[in-house]
C-alpha cells in the first residue's frame, strides 16, 4: 500500500515546480530528489511506510524550492553530488557540473580501451578536469594506469583531490595548469578534454541557472568558442606518445567535447594538424559532442654507417 501522505506531498511539490520549470517530467523527478536528500530515504521506502517530512524537513525542502524557482540554483548544487561512471563527484559551485553527455562518451572510450593489456600502464591525462570526474572515472576504470587531472582553477583542483580520496582512487595526480603549460614535457597515451567551447553570443542566451552559478571560465572561450580547443590540437602531439597496442586497436589518443555545431570546425583543425582516424561521435540527443584522433606514427629510419 503506498504512502498518501508523501503521495500528495509530492504531487503538491511537483506542482510548484512545474509553475517555475513548465516541464511536468522534470519537476517530478527534482521533486523525488528533494524528497529522497532532504528526508535521507530512497523512493521506495518513502511510499512503502507511513513517514512523511517533518516540520524541520518540511523547513529544508521550502529553501530547496526557494533557491531552484527564486535564485535559480542548480539542483545539483543542493544535492552536493552526481553520479558518474560508477562513481560519486561531489559538486560545489562554481565548479561545473558533470553532464550526462560527458558521462556517455567517457563510457564509451572506456569501453574501447578495455580490450588493452599492455605491459606499460596507461598514461592519461584529463586536460580542464574540474569536478575530476573524467579522469577518476579513468582512473577508476584501469587501477594500473597513471592519470593526472590538470585545471587553471585552484578550487578545480582542490576539488578533484577530495573526489580522489572520497571514492578511494589512489593513481591520479591533480596539476593545477593553463592547459599544457604546468605539464613540462609529462607524455601520455591518451588526451581526454572538456573544455570550455561557448561563444560570448551563445552564453548570453544560456539560462540563468548556467550563467549565475556555473564558472565562466570553464564554458567560454574566443574564437566563436574555438580558442582552447585549436592550441590543445597544436599543443598536444608534444605530450602524446606512440603505444604500439593502442595503435593496432586504432584507440584515439586526443578525444575533445565540443558545442554540437562545431564538429566540423574541430576535424578540419584535426586533420590540418596532422591527426588520422578523425572521427565525430553523437550524445544522447543524437548531436555531434566529440571528435577523436591520433596522431600517425612514423618509423625512425636508420643511420647508414
Amino acid at each position: 500500500m503506498s504512502n498518501q501522505a508523501i503521495v500528495s506531498y509530492l504531487h503538491r511539490l511537483t506542482e510548484r515546480l512545474n509553475a517555475y520549470y513548465n516541464d511536468a517530467v522534470l519537476s517530478e523527478q527534482y521533486a523525488w530528489w528533494t524528497l529522497e536528500t532532504i528526508t535521507q530515504k530512497n523512493r521506495l521506502q518513502l511510499l512503502s511506510s507511513t513517514v512523511k517530512p517533518t516540520a524541520e524537513q518540511e523547513a529544508d525542502i521550502e529553501r530547496w524550492v526557494d533557491a531552484l524557482t527564486n535564485q535559480h540554483m542548480p539542483i545539483q548544487y543542493l544535492i552536493g553530488n552526481v553520479p558518474f561512471c560508477d562513481l560519486i563527484i561531489t559538486i560545489k559551485q562554481p565548479t561545473l557540473i558533470p553532464r550526462p553527455e560527458t558521462e556517455q562518451w567517457c563510457t564509451e572510450f572506456i569501453t574501447r580501451c578495455l580490450a588493452y593489456n599492455g605491459e606499460e600502464p596507461l598514461r592519461i591525462l584529463d586536460l580542464c578536469s574540474g569536478s575530476g570526474c573524467i579522469g577518476l572515472a579513468w582512473a577508476h576504470a584501469f587501477p594500473k594506469a597513471q592519470v593526472v587531472c590538470a585545471d587553471i582553477s585552484p578550487e578545480a583542483i582542490s576539488l578533484g583531490r577530495y573526489n580522489a580520496q572520497l571514492n578511494g582512487i589512489q593513481n591520479v595526480t591533480f596539476i593545477e595548469s593553463d592547459l599544457f603549460t604546468g605539464l613540462a614535457d609529462m607524455q601520455f597515451d591518451l588526451i581526454l578534454t572538456n573544455p570550455p567551447y561557448i561563444s560570448e553570443d551563445e552564453y548570453a542566451t544560456l539560462d540563468t541557472s548556467v550563467t549565475a552559478w556555473e564558472d565562466k571560465r570553464a564554458l567560454v572561450a574566443d574564437d566563436a568558442g574555438l580558442a582552447l580547443i585549436n592550441k590543445i590540437i597544436t599543443k598536444a602531439p608534444m605530450h602524446l606518445r606512440f603505444n604500439e597496442q593502442l595503435e593496432g586497436l586504432i584507440i584515439p589518443q586526443l578525444v575533445i567535447e565540443h558545442g554540437s555545431r562545431q564538429a566540423t570546425h574541430i576535424v578540419d583543425l584535426m586533420r590540418n594538424a596532422g591527426y588520422i582516424h578523425v572521427k565525430t561521435h553523437k550524445d544522447l540527443a543524437d548531436k555531434d559532442r566529440v571528435v577523436s584522433g591520433r596522431l600517425p606514427y612514423v618509423v625512425p629510419t636508420k643511420k647508414r654507417v
